[in-house]
């Protein structure tokens, strides 16, 4: 998949802030939602890669906060690879 799939969306900037989670993106009241359904859906793919459910949850509420979409596969991908690096970065 092409970096178009993994690029922050318009909205990045506007949800990037002091949160709960210091440095990483929560995502709005409205995309709870959203980001709990994602990480539901790929909860059994990413723990058999390694991850942790909370993990998965942060990551997800991370996605969608970053306007990345919602699509389950780039998710997983972004997760995984994009995701990982970022989370060994910080």
């Amino acid at each position: 998949m092409g970096t178009e799939d993994t690029d922050p969306g318009p909205l990045r900037n506007e949800k990037v802030g002091d949160t709960a989670d210091a440095g990483h993106p929560q995502p709005e009241a409205a995309e709870v939602e959203s980001a709990r359904l994602l990480a539901n859906q790929a909860r059994e793919t990413l723990e058999g890669r390694g991850l942790q459910e909370d993990e998965i949850r942060r990551l997800a509420d991370e996605f969608i906060a970053l306007d990345r979409g919602q699509d389950l596969d780039v998710f997983i991908e972004w997760a995984t690879t994009e995701g990982g690096r970022e989370r060994g970065a910080g």
